[in-house]
């Protein structure tokens, strides 16, 4: 009650100033508010399951009206505009990582499942099947020339255990025009890559060449031989789907694809590959070949030469035994790439060294027939074990 008492003493410190334009006897002060409060919702736990391509409400939170009072008055006064943002954080957090859930001028607004399970994971740290407690809040923001915020005089806290709609490791692949629209020979197709191996991303890019008016789409690890496959939904967004609208690029030349899977956005960006070294011989070297005459990548195809691939086969390891590895070009250790982050796997991004660096290897802890995929122009690679 201590801490209620003293914030309003400061609002109204604060609001009284409403008056001092010069004319004291016909504008009004702010002299006291009632902030809103969350009303309880129909379940305090909430086990998210995948719902498909739909977005069904979740649940549908409602509040009382902020009230205003002007003059010492004891009726309130409508103010305008009022605007609420309900906000979800971590329970105990304090709300300082506070996240916008919605925003609305009512006092009421749904909350859709797929939204607010993409929120939890990408925004707030939570884990896929693990229960994770958060709480709600209210925003409330209101007056025109001066805004002013303040708080619901609750908060609510519901324990909610999100879903993943697929493995965030699992790959992705590109066909269309450039692959004769190959759909299940992985050597053929582009594969997408991933800046690291952290599960709680789904962002995938590729960087490579395209030809004018390339229609493509991508292939989920899952469905290939299949015909399920990410279209163009419309607006940057993809669809899954056995049939559908394929993506487009109308002028050739080199390009970033980029795709969120669980936002279901996506993006191209033209690409600077003028400084890029050409390469006629890339190897994937190691211990498992006593670190030379390393095996050979092919280049994916002729119109993206600095796409490489391989199938390999390391040897079985023995207990406490890795594979330590790295990519090398023209067979010289004056043109290397180092793990960034050695225990990066299946995806990575490695850096381009040239001297007598310190060039940590890339560290795979089975032995066992491999996918290896490598893009010399951004240094990203994707090791998947068959």
């Amino acid at each position: 009650m201590k801490s209620r008492i003293t914030y309003y003493l400061a609002l109204l410190g604060l609001l009284g100033t409403t008056a001092c334009s010069g004319n004291f006897d016909t504008e009004p002060a702010l002299t006291r508010v009632v902030p809103s409060t969350l009303d309880p919702l129909p379940s305090q736990t909430y086990v998210l399951e995948n719902p498909g391509n739909s977005d069904p409400v979740l649940f549908t939170a409602t509040w009382t009206e902020t009230l205003f009072y002007l003059d010492g008055s004891p009726t309130p006064t409508p103010v305008a505009p009022v605007e609420y943002t309900l906000q979800v954080d971590k329970a105990g957090n304090e709300f300082e990582s506070a996240k916008t859930v919605n925003i609305t001028s009512s006092l009421a607004t749904n909350v859709h499942l797929k939204d607010f399970n993409l929120l939890l994971l990408d925004s707030l740290g939570a884990e896929a099947g693990e229960i994770f407690n958060a709480e709600l809040r209210l925003k409330v923001s209101y007056g025109q020339n001066t805004p002013r915020t303040l708080y619901s005089d609750n908060t609510l806290a519901l324990a909610v255990t999100p879903f993943e709609d697929r493995d965030p490791l699992s790959p992705v692949y590109i066909t269309g025009d450039l692959t004769d629209w190959e759909n299940e020979n992985t050597a053929r197709m582009l594969i997408m890559y991933k800046d690291n191996s952290d599960s709680n991303t789904q962002t995938y890019t590729f960087t490579g060449y395209f030809p004018d008016n390339c229609n493509f789409k991508f292939i989920p690890g899952e469905s290939l031989g299949g015909n399920e496959a990410w279209f163009d939904q419309g607006n940057n967004l993809l669809e899954l789907a056995e049939t559908g609208t394929p993506l487009h690029i109308a002028t050739g030349g080199y390009k970033t694809v980029t795709i969120n899977l669980r936002s279901m956005a996506w993006s191209i960006e033209d690409y600077d590959e003028s400084e890029a070294l050409d390469w006629n011989i890339l190897g994937f070297i190691g211990s498992f070949c006593n670190w030379e005459n390393e095996p050979l990548m092919t280049q994916v195809s002729s119109e993206n030469p600095h796409i490489w691939y391989l199938e390999y086969t390391l040897p079985e390891l023995g207990e406490g035994e890795i594979h330590n590895v790295k990519f090398r070009g023209a067979r010289s250790w004056n043109s290397r790439w180092a793990a960034i982050n050695p225990y990066d796997v299946p995806y990575g991004q490695t850096t381009y060294l040239t001297g007598d660096e310190a060039d940590p290897n890339i560290i795979l802890e089975e032995g066992g027939d491999y996918e290896i995929y490598f893009n010399d122009l951004t240094g990203q690679y994707v090791i998947l074990k068959k």
